[in-house]
């Protein structure tokens, strides 16, 4: 490929940024102009993190040679030349099962080796990507336990298998025995020898989606509301002998619904409550010490409009606005539906599912599903066709991967959102806005799913704008976060057709203290 020079990249950019935002346009010469009101005084909840999961893909790539391996380090966790991811799930194994788990995608070893004996070198793959998370500059981290160790289930499985009758995969009476594990892991990474590896995990999850029947094709173990208090007590209490830190995610519930309702169809199949996770957990003093003011939910099945995608977080906002004190995260998501999409159409769906859980849910953390999916499914960031040693290891980014990074990128951990007022069209234009307390920068977030250019101007009812510049980042079909030249919205610009718009600020001068907390 032929070098260009850098007078004749400035030119390229600067008409392909003419090709995608109308800078500085009057909104007189605009039609339908969408005029949005910033308020940085205005304050909603504080961001904890963006972030991914390990499970169970990075077996099978980090055995792929270095520079590949860095390559997909690289584009999950920079925040240069990839998304700027700032957190990251381990999975810890529950141990190998081919009996129910017949893809090895989706079962793997477990450290230990008899109880309380363990071999550290395990799980080499998954932890080359955690050393090279934390060497990218993540901080974060959560534990995920989606199965006791074998030989504490009552099947001697990683999943229920045939199991329809037991509320819990769990032996009775082996939370104990359990916690002990976890803890023992936990305090192995904390007190690591090898500081790229030495890591104490701010977070852990010792069950996934409780209300789920977890019979076969994945690590899986449900647990009825009981069950799950016997296993976040003795969890909490061994953390707390041990002196970690690390405090309790819970309840990862897979439906929406189920956060502030019991589940009626879990009830009935295994004569037990399941759901109703927030007066379960928030109203439970006791156990509420454990988790360090983080609930969490699951996004699945809930973007179809009208009926979910609006409904179901501003019902769960408003149960959630009863519960002071606490953040919540979408702590796991992806469109559940078979065919691998690289295209703008996910990535338009999964961005407005973000804005949403931000905006109605006031979600802390958003977490996506799997970071590098090996399937022909809406699973992955990344894809590959890689199944087993010898095949190509193949990288195919998604427009998703990018989309994502057009939040995970800018917004970083403890900045705040602050309102912004416009609106906010289903299948149209959509707006939020960050701020860091710390630097004064603004971070906006524009999303236009519609197939028409979306006009807005930009006002602020707080803080004078006029001077202010904003550094634009771009994804559409033809671009991945790329950026622009610096635009003034309070002239007016435009968001392109199916695309993402990020916008940048230059630090503002210090303000008043917000006036609202929500």
């Amino acid at each position: 490929m032929k070098r260009l020079d850098r007078p004749r990249i400035t030119s390229l950019l600067a008409r392909l940024l003419a090709g995608w935002l109308a800078i500085g346009t009057p909104a007189c010469a605009q039609t339908l102009t969408n005029v949005y009101q910033l308020d940085p005084a205005t304050h909603y909840q504080t961001i904890d993190n963006f972030g991914a999961n390990d499970a169970w893909s990075m077996q099978k790539i980090g055995a792929w040679s270095l520079p590949n391996k860095e390559r997909i380090a690289d584009l999950l966790f920079s925040t240069n030349q990839g998304i700027g991811l700032s957190c990251w799930r381990f999975n810890v194994g529950a141990g190998l099962n081919t009996h129910t788990i017949p893809d090895p995608w989706r079962t793997v070893e477990t450290f230990e080796i008899a109880p309380g004996q363990y071999d550290w070198t395990r799980q080499a793959n998954e932890r080359w990507f955690l050393r090279a998370a934390k060497a990218h500059g993540v901080r974060q981290f959560l534990a995920t336990f989606y199965s006791p160790p074998l030989r504490l289930t009552r099947n001697g499985l990683s999943n229920l298998g045939s199991d329809h009758i037991s509320t819990t995969n769990l032996k009775p009476g082996a939370e104990d025995a359990y916690a002990l594990y976890i803890t023992d892991i936990l305090r192995h990474f904390r007190d690591h020898p090898d500081p790229r590896e030495r890591i104490e995990f701010a977070y852990v999850l010792p069950v996934n989606e409780p209300q789920w029947d977890w019979q076969h094709g994945q690590e899986g173990n449900r647990a009825a509301n009981v069950d799950l208090l016997r296993i976040y007590t003795a969890v909490a209490r061994h953390l707390q002998a041990a002196g970690l830190k690390t405090r309790i995610l819970g309840p990862e519930s897979g439906s929406l619904p189920d956060m502030a309702a019991l589940d009626a169809p879990a009830r009935e199949k295994w004569h037990a409550d399941y759901g109703d996770y927030l007066h379960l957990i928030c109203d439970h003093p006791a156990i509420a010490a454990g988790f360090g003011g983080v609930i969490s939910y699951h996004s699945y099945w809930s973007d179809q409009i009208p009926d979910h995608l609006v409904p179901d977080r501003q019902q769960l906002g408003a149960a959630f606005a009863h519960y002071p004190g606490w953040k919540i995260w979408q702590s796991e998501y992806c469109v559940m539906e078979p065919g691998r999409d690289l295209t703008m159409a996910t990535a338009l769906r999964v961005a407005r599912v973000i804005h949403y859980d931000l905006t109605l849910v006031n979600a802390s953390a958003w977490q996506w599903w799997s970071a590098v999916a090996g399937e022909d499914f809406k699973s992955g960031l990344i894809f590959t066709d890689y199944r087993k040693p010898g095949d190509a290891a193949t990288i195919y980014q998604s427009k998703l991967l990018w989309a994502l990074g057009n939040y995970s990128r800018f917004i970083r951990p403890g900045m705040v959102r602050v309102e912004l007022s416009g609106p906010q069209e289903l299948s149209g234009l959509l707006g939020s806005a960050c701020l860091d307390p710390a630097t004064g920068h603004l971070v906006l977030v524009f999303v236009n799913e519609s197939n028409d250019p979306k006009p807005l101007r930009l006002q602020s009812k707080s803080i004078p704008l006029s001077p202010r510049w904003f550094t634009p980042y771009l994804t559409s079909a033809q671009d991945n976060l790329t950026p622009g030249t610096k635009i003034d919205p309070t002239a007016g610009l435009t968001v392109p057709p199916r695309s993402l718009a990020t916008l940048v600020s230059d630090p503002i001068p210090p303000w008043c203290p917000p006036t609202t907390n929500n």
